[in-house]
């Protein structure tokens, strides 16, 4: 039976986060622990916490100081125990299935390169999709991920939470997509053993959000697995520290204000992920091209071709291919 670490950050989540403990302490078929940081709460979080941990000798906590959610599950990559197989993120306001932990082990099994003693683990990472769902876990009319043409769409009924496609090839991981995009969100995140050696680092300068990271880390140096069927409730409400994005309004306009208000912030979290990682020779050439594509006319248009980096909507594509050699990045 596989060992899995859950990983949960917790601020001020007192309304909704008996729902989410009692979903994850269900879970079939793994041997399972949870360690938790609370990034200084100001509500009865805590008190929670302490109670849960009294009744369940597989909860274990600690109190921090504020210091935000990327900061606060560093903090935890660093703390977690290395000897578990498996580890998976957590928010504190979702709900799993019973059998999420199961499905995400079987996705990623183990496996080793080299020969003898210089065998190592190849690092895995699995993510899937999730229904959106508001304050009282009744479905929302948004998406996730929105491949053209193939949306999986949260307003079917959870009872039956199967995509509403027949092929689970619409969302393809690649480190060339990670560049620009990150498909992986939090709640949905479970990674071996080799990846958390890889992120037990301090905070990176610039870094966007740590799932972002994780999916870069993971799609350099090993396999992402993707899963569009969806296996938890990922719960939209006032204090969500980023949620789902609606699917009204003009894509380019939305993208162009998004390029707006965070520019460059593409371009900063890679420049931190280069100086800290020996990127291997088969990925080096899209990373340069992301972090020196305003120095010449040819990395614009090499940018514009979508050879060496790309979104995982054909539409979105066009529109960061747009952005791309226009500069706007």
């Amino acid at each position: 039976m596989n060992k899995v670490q859950v990983l949960m950050s917790t601020y001020n989540g007192a309304s909704y986060i008996h729902e989410q403990l009692d979903s994850i302490l269900k879970q079939k078929d793994v041997e399972l622990d949870i360690l938790i940081r609370d990034d200084g709460s100001t509500d009865n979080t805590p008190d929670i916490l302490h109670d849960y941990a009294s009744i369940y000798p597989n909860i274990k906590y600690v109190l921090g100081k504020n210091c935000g959610v990327v900061a606060s599950f560093f903090r935890l990559f660093e703390l977690a125990d290395k000897n578990r197989d498996f580890y998976a993120l957590s928010d504190q306001d979702d709900v799993w299935d019973l059998d999420k932990l199961k499905i995400a082990c079987d996705a990623i099994p183990y496996e080793k390169k080299g020969k003898k003693k210089h065998t190592t683990i190849i690092p895995k990472m699995y993510c899937c999709d999730s229904v959106l769902v508001d304050s009282n876990l009744l479905p929302l009319d948004k998406t996730i991920n929105i491949p053209d043409g193939e949306t999986l769409v949260a307003s079917r009924a959870y009872e039956n939470p199967k995509p509403t496609v027949a092929s689970a090839d619409i969302i393809k991981p690649a480190f060339e997509n990670a560049l620009i995009e990150n498909i992986a969100r939090g709640g949905g995140i479970v990674f071996n053993k080799a990846v958390l050696e890889r992120i037990t680092i301090p905070m990176p300068k610039d870094i966007f959000m740590h799932d972002w990271w994780i999916y870069l880390v993971s799609s350099c140096y090993g396999e992402v697995t993707y899963d569009v069927t969806p296996h938890y409730l990922y719960r939209q409400h006032s204090g969500n520290a980023l949620g789902a994005s609606q699917k009204d309004g003009s894509k380019l306009m939305r993208r162009i204000k998004q390029s707006s208000q965070n520019k460059g912030h593409i371009r900063k979290q890679l420049v931190s992920f280069s100086k800290i990682y020996n990127v291997p020779e088969d990925k080096k050439e899209a990373l340069e091209l992301m972090l020196h594509y305003d120095e010449s006319f040819k990395n614009r248009k090499k940018g514009f071709s979508g050879k060496y980096v790309f979104r995982q909507s054909k539409k979105d594509n066009l529109i960061f291919r747009f952005l791309f050699f226009t500069n706007y990045l």
